[in-house]
């Protein structure tokens, strides 16, 4: 252990120093989010000894859940075990917990001590140390908070191997960061002569690294600790990165990430202004580059970037205020124009935000992602916001071929929420890819539901055969997964079921079968508006399949690794893992056995019909998660698979690298 000034301690397996520092106090709270709490509050209680007046409190994960909403009920258990100003407040977890950690600690009874103990890289050599914290304005970014030092700070960069690769890099992003507000080049060196070391979690090299860049930043702290002048320059890249953020509802991009893409910016406008010449600017680009880091800006349209970044706390007198760096690496406060903000906007116009709609037999969802354009090839950078409506479209349409008025102004409300939530990110309509499915192009009326929609929301539906469907989603799967060998891929959908084999060569053969989960489910589950999953119902249902499935004979003859895609399949992960949020990282790429869904099936058979909660299943697919179990089940025993992998990567990702455009067969 190392202790690198009156009150930070930097090494390795150090947690037991925190009974030094918690003798003095009354009462302590551990504050924690859910993800961090299960990863270290064992290991935690081992550590410290007077364990009668230790407390714990966790919160949800999230830059979305820094806000004033989360941390009340905070007060109000501290209140309720009579925490004084004698108590003490630990921060353990990442920059957000240490942000909240200390406003809490700040704020109640008008202040009490706090300990950092931050579990992130970012919140190691950033949030942690400086004794800024804050929560989010739904506006603004720590648009509320105070200055005040943390009573000690313990980093442990053991913390550091346990971390995310994508949370890795976001830390990644605040070190680099470091290497500008310095002009020695020997951090600079040590960054690139180790970087393989670092990004292989060496703990002599992270221990070095971490040091240095809280030192950095506690030299420009120590000078001006309220920020009155040189400490401001500790916010190079954040009035852009602050943008991004609140452009993203401070979802989908870490901090660092958009920080990374700030400092860029910040150099776009030195080059501009003639402060860096063009080696100086690719240098820097190439250090994030080393790191894997995508650090190049996203494309924001005039009125919106004016707007967001008009809202960043270091403005005042209504001018845009952000940080230059000249060639000699000394650094000064400036002020933008808008000239050259959409300069720097135009130079990176390619990378985009684009969305698609898939509007289903039961659902409608929406999909917003940023893409890159290079010539005529669109690749994938990053998934932005993800929205799914129960709509419904597809009620009795397998009866009467027709769609109901009730089953289209539901999907229209739906659609309408998504044209908000596109002028929100402001995409244009011709930047938005909407496509119908099996209960669109099966109803004698749909002319009519596109017409409408059209006229309604300015949205344009192309209604695509299942052979299109199975094409974009392959398109969708393969831009995620790299293709060893064989793969078939699965969508069971409310109207139909695709099937599309092939490699990284291409497609080699598909299939749309007129099986859905909501057609089984009415052709066999539910009568006069009741719902009976009987024993006999499930084998008529079984049998059933059983015929329909032989279609897939010829499929029978290649080796391949099963692929699902959709709803049905995403939801048995969601159950077995017992979601109380979706959690899209976790789902994609998972691992399901035909043991999980057969459990799933017996628990949905157990409680679905007595109108029980199911713990991961959205209340609103209830009613045809059985039918599309049933459907995954039966595919698994066709193919005599024992295990397939999830994905979600569907058509909504097809759709949007411009699968709709490419032609098949």
């Amino acid at each position: 252990m190392k202790k690198i000034s009156n009150d930070i301690y930097i090494g390795s397996e150090i947690l037991n120093i925190l009974n030094e520092f918690t003798i003095n106090f009354d009462k302590v709270l551990i504050f924690s989010n859910e993800t961090v709490a299960d990863l270290y509050f064992d290991k935690i209680k081992k550590n410290l000894t007077e364990k009668d007046k230790i407390f714990y409190f966790t919160v949800k994960d999230g830059e979305k859940y820094k806000n004033i909403e989360t941390i009340l009920p905070v007060y109000d258990f501290m209140l309720e075990h009579n925490f004084s100003r004698k108590s003490l407040i630990i921060s353990l977890g990442g920059g957000v917990v240490c942000d909240m950690g200390g406003y809490i600690a700040a704020t109640y009874m008008r202040g009490i001590e706090f300990i950092q103990v931050p579990t992130s890289l970012l919140a190691q050599v950033d949030a942690s140390v400086g004794g800024k914290v804050a929560i989010n304005h739904p506006k603004c970014k720590n648009m509320i908070g105070a200055f005040k030092q943390p009573y000690k700070v313990i980093i442990d960069v053991e913390f550091l191997k346990t971390l995310p690769l994508k949370e890795f890099k976001s830390g990644m992003g605040e070190v680099l960061k470091h290497l500008f507000l310095i002009k020695d080049k020997n951090y600079t060196d040590f960054i690139i002569k180790n970087a393989e070391k670092i990004k292989n979690y060496d703990s002599e090299a992270l221990l070095n690294m971490v040091e240095q860049s809280i030192l950095i930043k506690k030299n420009y702290v120590d000078i001006d600790p309220l920020e009155k002048a040189e400490r401001a320059f500790l916010n190079l890249g954040h009035t852009y990165a602050h943008a991004l953020e609140s452009f993203y509802n401070y979802e989908t991009i870490s901090h660092g990430e958009a920080v990374a893409k700030g400092i860029t910016f910040d150099l776009e406008i030195s080059f501009l202004r003639g402060y860096i010449d063009k080696n100086f600017l690719e240098k820097a680009k190439n250090l994030f580059k080393l790191f894997e880091i995508d650090a190049e800006p996203i494309f924001m349209p005039k009125d919106k970037i004016f707007e967001l970044m008009n809202k960043d706390k270091k403005n005042s007198f209504g001018k845009i205020i952000s940080i230059a760096i000249f060639q000699d690496k000394s650094l000064s406060k400036i002020v933008l124009t808008e000239d050259e903000i959409l300069k720097v906007m135009n130079k990176y116009k390619n990378n985009i935000l684009k969305a698609s709609i898939d509007i289903g037999t039961n659902s409608c969802r929406l999909l917003v992602a940023e893409l890159s354009e290079n010539g005529h090839k669109l690749n994938l950078k990053r998934i932005v916001h993800k929205d799914l409506e129960i709509v419904k479209l597809g009620e009795d349409v397998n009866k009467n071929k027709f769609l109901k008025e009730t089953a289209i102004e539901r999907s229209l409300t739906a659609l309408k929420k998504f044209k908000e939530t596109l002028d929100k990110f402001s995409i244009p309509i011709k930047n938005t890819i909407c496509f119908a499915t099996s209960a669109t192009r099966d109803s004698i009326n749909r002319d009519y539901f596109i017409e409408k929609v059209l006229n309604e929301t300015g949205i344009k539906i192309n209604c695509i055969s299942g052979e299109k469907e199975a094409y974009i989603n392959f398109k969708g799967l393969s831009s995620a997964i790299e293709l060893k060998k064989d793969i078939l891929v699965f969508d069971i959908g409310g109207g139909s079921t695709e099937f599309t084999l092939g490699n990284n060569q291409g497609i080699k053969k598909t299939i749309s079968i007129d099986v859905g989960a909501v057609r089984i489910t009415e052709k066999f589950f539910l009568k006069d508006g009741k719902y009976n999953f009987s024993g006999t119902n499930i084998d008529n249902a079984t049998q059933y399949l059983k015929q329909e499935l032989k279609k897939l004979n010829d499929f029978l003859l290649y080796d391949f690794n099963l692929i699902g895609l959709a709803g049905t399949v995403t939801t048995q992960v969601s159950v077995k893992e017992k979601m109380e949020e979706y959690d899209s990282d976790k789902v994609h790429l998972y691992y399901l056995y035909k043991n999980d869904i057969e459990k799933n099936i017996e628990l949905f058979l157990k409680n679905i019909p007595l109108n029980l909660d199911i713990k991961g299943l959205d209340y609103k697919r209830r009613d045809v998660i059985i039918g599309g179990s049933i459907i995954l089940k039966a595919i698994l025993d066709y193919f005599n698979k024992e295990k397939f992998q999830v994905s979600e990567y569907d058509n909504l990702i097809g759709a949007i690298l411009g699968g709709l455009n490419d032609k098949i067969g």
